[in-house]
């Protein structure tokens, strides 16, 4: 985060917390004008091509819906609660009222003529069945009471416009004003968003509201191209979202001409806040671009009364926030003015930005403000800035705090026209928090989890010898996040040069019998990550549209707390009726070097398991939960033919020196070819399918549209790759190489032996090359091996799984094999003499080994409630 550093007027120091930006939503090339969101929904007013509301999941955070139908820009959006409406008003001069629950329009609500232009604030008064108060660009405040059919509105007649006034709606009773011509000398029209009032001309530059100029085009078009916002979803594309669009039965009402403010302010209505007062009564603030800032009085049944006036201000009123008994109106040019709102005193100006504060909102006793020069500022009780930084690249137009689903935690929701709505984790200033302290208390949907997630990713943890210490380093930050989870923890050492192990144990609560004790495996380590591949920094978690993005957040250390968490969260309430080892290693991504004899020389700390549970792949796809019953095994050798002598040169020794290159390719072609491996016996104890397999192939193929015979040759067939050959001629065309080493795999698979696939290996490599009566050199090393794994399908355990991933996800998982080996699963359960489960949490697309890792935030909060649910059911086999 950019820190401000030219806030000059406010002299006492920053201090405090900064706010963390948690998530980033992208709305494609719109433009975010309005904000607003509830406990499912952030939604977001855009202008675009479609005018739409792009609707977001609070849950998911990824895009939901495209509300269609207004005609113009959505210049205010507005959550009611007790009606689950949203609201929405548009630089068409329409307003539309939404349901929250179903998404679909449910009044279309037109001004009592056609002069309203744009209408850019909205509030409610929830009494009486409630009124709506719009202010628009015709310098009216408006009302509409819809509770009274035949009252404030009225439906058009034959669709031309109704002006009949009704005797029984409230009065308007606006004190009297000079005219508009009297006042167009004090008149400070807003650069970004009035459209010129009628006769006037002076002054008046282009409103956001209207189409870009060239300029803005090629200003938006070099942002988009930095970002390369080419995955993300387009606002104007409706493939993969929901659309809502005006329906027949949608009512379309008039406000009556009666139930408006004629001249309440002589300026575009920019700004409303309604406040809640004692002995039930409301106040309505208003703010215009007339530089007056006015407080009405709400009738129960619609209708104002004004009672004070604020003015003679530096610029128009933007933005309106209470705290307290203190009103806080953004200016025009950055300033923000606090009037006591019992003595009607002004009691501070604050010259907070060097641009318009165009959004506001309070939590506690602290105030957020957000303006065009992109900045978000913290004001505390004591006018004192204690937290400033850059929100948006471009203008930031709205912004509210809301709390976070499901936790005792709050998010401020910022929006610009840099196309990004923006949800930052902040404190209620009230109750600061030790932001070292794990503590799971009130964690819900994983807010401990996703802060340990982001400390974690944020350390290199590459398992190769530059980074040791960042390993070491890795392995204590986890051992602290386990430990303050409410797990014994502790850091054993691997091998002399290998990187260390973390063991910790959640311990189950007291029963009437022995509990089951279940191993989870996991890593800490991760694949190197090129920079310059991603889209943002690798060791540090982002998030955008749903996803979450780090170097390891999918393989494996997103799996590996998710898994922790659940066990904290069973503890913590009381339910955990299992112990819970986890056993997370250091050096899987370099082939698990020395895992073995650091867990032998360590069962008594470990000790008894019942069963093994991992979380180390992803689904075959990207909707359909999966559980994984077998993987394939590996056998990694490096083959290397060498002459004596230098490298020789092609045209001066060529044909008469024997040439390791030619020795290797007659090797590497006689192990394989066209029919598959030659090595004798490779093929005779393959285990037929079973009819359970079968099936298990063929739902798979549906769902996944692939064919039963490719996944039978990538989950049940072994394999043959040459990964690589290298030579000692530097890539130099003229040269023939002394010597050729070339790295090659045989993924093997139910019942062959690894121990007898790498001896027969070896002795039919040995006695090819012999074959060949070369005077060079042939060795073969096998580097690595790992035997398959196979689960059996009615074992309690994996029935425990397949119910637990139910429970969650709501239907029956995918039962899934993998082409891949993990090399502990299959010792893991030799040497404990339990059977294993794998649960993979992550999508298909996550990346694990590639540029841009992600993993789906749903995955990760579901993922863990699964573990949650599969301990539950253990506990009672």
């Amino acid at each position: 985060l950019q820190i401000v550093t030219d806030l000059d007027s406010l002299t006492r120091d920053k201090k405090g917390k900064m706010p963390a930006l948690s998530h980033l939503l992208s709305v494609g090339n719109g433009r975010v004008l309005s904000l607003a969101a509830d406990d499912k929904y952030v939604y977001a007013g855009c202008h675009s091509g479609d005018n739409e509301i792009v609707v977001f999941s609070r849950t998911s955070l990824q895009p939901m819906y495209r509300l269609l139908g207004h005609q113009g820009s959505i210049l205010a959006l507005m959550v009611v609660p007790e009606k689950n409406w949203l609201v929405s008003s548009s630089s068409a001069g329409d307003i539309r009222v939404w349901s929250t629950n179903t998404l679909q329009p449910i009044y279309i609500i037109h001004p009592c003529d056609d002069t309203s232009g744009d209408i850019y604030c909205l509030a409610w008064d929830e009494r009486e069945g409630g009124t709506l108060y719009f202010g628009d660009a015709s310098i009216t405040v408006a009302l509409a009471n819809l509770t009274l059919p035949n009252g404030t509105l009225s439906p058009p007649v034959n669709g031309h416009t109704n002006h009949t006034s009704h005797t029984n709606g409230p009065s308007s009773t606006a004190s009297a004003s000079p005219t508009l011509s009297q006042r167009t000398g004090r008149y400070k029209p807003h650069k970004f968003f009035d459209n010129p009032p009628s006769g006037y001309t002076s002054g008046i530059t282009t409103p956001i509201c209207s189409a870009p100029t060239s300029a803005d085009k090629r200003q938006l078009q070099n942002q988009l191209e930095q970002l390369d916002l080419s995955h993300l979803p387009h606002s104007s594309h409706s493939r993969d979202l929901g659309i809502h669009r005006g329906c027949s039965h949608v009512t379309e009402l008039e406000v009556d001409v009666s139930q408006r403010v004629a001249f309440a302010h002589y300026g575009y209505v920019y700004a409303m806040y309604m406040i809640e007062r004692p002995n039930n009564t409301r106040w309505l603030v208003s703010g215009s671009g007339d530089t007056d800032v006015k407080i009405w009085e709400c009738k129960p049944k619609g209708g104002l009364q004004l009672l004070k006036v604020f003015s003679g201000l530096e610029g128009a009123a933007l933005s309106f926030s209470v705290r307290d008994s203190l009103l806080y109106a953004g200016l025009q040019d950055g300033q923000i003015v606090v009037w006591d709102l019992e003595t009607s005193a002004c009691v501070r100006t604050i010259e907070a930005h060097e641009n318009d504060v165009l959004a506001m909102s309070v939590l506690g006793t602290d105030l957020y403000t957000s303006a065009a020069d992109g900045k978000v500022i913290r004001v505390n009780e004591d006018f004192d800035c204690t937290a400033a930084f850059r929100g948006h690249s471009g203008i930031i137009l709205s912004s509210t705090i809301v709390k976070d689903v499901g936790k005792d935690k709050w998010e401020l929701i910022t929006a610009g026209n840099d196309s990004y709505v923006k949800i930052w984790s902040i404190d209620v200033p009230s109750s600061r928090r030790d932001v070292n302290d794990f503590d799971v208390e009130g964690e819900g949907e994983g807010d401990v989890m996703l802060y340990a997630l982001a400390k974690l990713i944020a350390v290199p943890t590459v398992s190769d010898e530059g980074h040791r210490e960042s390993c070491r380093q890795g392995a204590h930050l986890l051992k602290k996040i386990f430990t303050q989870l409410g797990a014994r923890s502790s850091v054993i050492s691997g091998e002399r040069g290998l990187n260390p192990l973390v063991l910790a144990t959640f311990s189950g609560r007291e029963t009437d019998k022995p509990r089951k004790r279940i191993l989870f495996y996991g890593h800490y380590d991760v694949q190197p990550a090129a920079e310059g591949e991603w889209e943002t920094n690798p060791w540090e978690l982002s998030g955008r549209n749903g996803y979450l993005y780090g170097r390891g957040v999918s393989d494996n250390k997103g799996p590996v707390l998710a898994v922790a968490c659940a066990a904290a969260n069973l503890q913590q309430r009381r339910e955990l009726d299992v112990d819970v080892v986890m056993l997370i290693e250091g050096e899987e991504e370099a082939g698990s070097k020395g895992f073995a004899s650091v867990v032998q020389a360590n069962k008594d700390k470990i000790g008894h398991i019942d069963a093994i549970m991992l979380s180390n792949s992803t689904w075959i796809g990207e909707n359909d939960p999966c559980v994984v019953f077998g993987m394939r095994g590996v056998v990694y050798a490096n083959l290397t033919i060498s002459g004596e002598g230098d490298d020789a040169h092609s045209g001066v020794d060529g044909g008469i020196v024997a040439e390791p290159m030619f020795d290797m390719v007659r090797v590497l072609g006689a192990v394989a070819g066209p029919e598959g491996v030659n090595v004798p016996g490779f093929y005779d104890k393959i285990r037929a399918p079973s009819q359970d397999v079968t099936s298990c192939l063929a739902d798979v193929a549906r769902a996944s549209g692939r064919s039963t015979e490719q996944l039978s040759k990538v989950w049940a067939q072994p394999s043959f790759s040459i990964n690589s050959i290298t030579s000692s001629g530097m890539g130099n065309k003229t040269v023939i190489p002394k010597r050729v080493s070339a790295d090659i795999s045989l993924r093997i698979v139910p019942d062959q032996s690894r121990e007898e696939v790498v001896e027969t290996l070896k002795e039919y490599c040995r006695k090819t090359f012999e074959s060949l009566k070369s005077p060079n050199h042939f060795e073969i090393t096998v580097t690595h091996s790992a035997s398959w794994w196979l689960t059996q399908l009615d074992s309690p355990y994996f029935r425990a799984l397949e119910c637990a991933v139910k429970d969650i996800w709501d239907v029956e998982p995918l039962r899934i094999r993998e082409g891949g080996t993990v090399p502990t699963i299959f010792w893991l359960e030799q040497e404990f003499g339990a059977p294993c489960v794998h649960l993979p949490l992550g999508q298909a697309s996550d990346a694990g080994h590639l540029a841009n890792e992600r993993m789906r935030l749903l995955n990760l909060r579901n993922g863990k409630r699964v573990v949650e649910s599969y301990f539950t059911r253990v506990a009672k086999i």
